[in-house]
């Protein structure tokens, strides 16, 4: 074990394994107040378009952030996983909207769904560090797509969402890594600005 490879590998089941205990025992997922914080930190800004995620297995249920964020007016998109692309794409989102089984079964909005660029992600985790960097699932495809968006100019914050108990000192990196801008827990708003 003695590349980057090998250490997120080794890192990702242990993570799979904390990250299970801790929805078990995790009553509360969304914290209104936090994301009421975040949102105000971000009025700076014109932000309309936020991607998030449908929550699956153990993550962090994005149930209620998905719904606050309707019922606040912005315009919410899914990422999918496209066979065109290497990075993700983002097709607008609805709760009235059936959805269909993408890559890895993730439910996604269908083909016929608006193409969007989001200005706000959020974004899943198995882990994120004090630095900001995140452990995803090997996939790369959140940072091809942030790496996909710093090439094209478009401007755009990245927030992991996440379980407190996710929090570690550091991770393995390595050159495709990109740090998020910020982590939200159901107890924290972390900044790596």
């Amino acid at each position: 074990m003695n590349n980057i490879v090998d250490q997120k590998i080794e890192l990702r089941k242990k993570q799979f394994k904390i990250r299970r205990e801790i929805f078990k025992n995790t009553l509360t997922h969304f914290n209104i107040n936090l994301i009421e914080i975040l949102c105000n930190k971000l009025r700076k800004e014109t932000f309309n378009i936020f991607s998030s995620f449908i929550s699956i297995y153990s993550e962090i249920n994005t149930k209620e952030l998905n719904y606050y964020l309707l019922e606040k007016q912005k315009i919410l998109c899914l990422p999918c996983v496209s066979p065109n692309h290497s990075h993700l794409i983002f097709r607008r989102y609805n709760f009235n909207q059936k959805l269909v089984k993408g890559k890895f079964d993730i439910l996604e909005p269908s083909d016929d769904n608006e193409l969007l660029i989001p200005d706000i992600l959020f974004v899943p985790c198995l882990a994120f560090d004090n630095n900001g960097y995140r452990l995803g699932y090997g996939g790369g495809y959140y940072d091809k797509t942030f790496d996909y968006l710093i090439k094209n100019k478009k401007k755009f914050i990245s927030v992991g969402y996440a379980f407190e108990g996710q929090k570690l000192s550091s991770l393995p990196i390595d050159k495709y890594d990109i740090k998020l801008n910020y982590v939200m827990t159901e107890k924290n708003i972390y900044s790596y600005l």
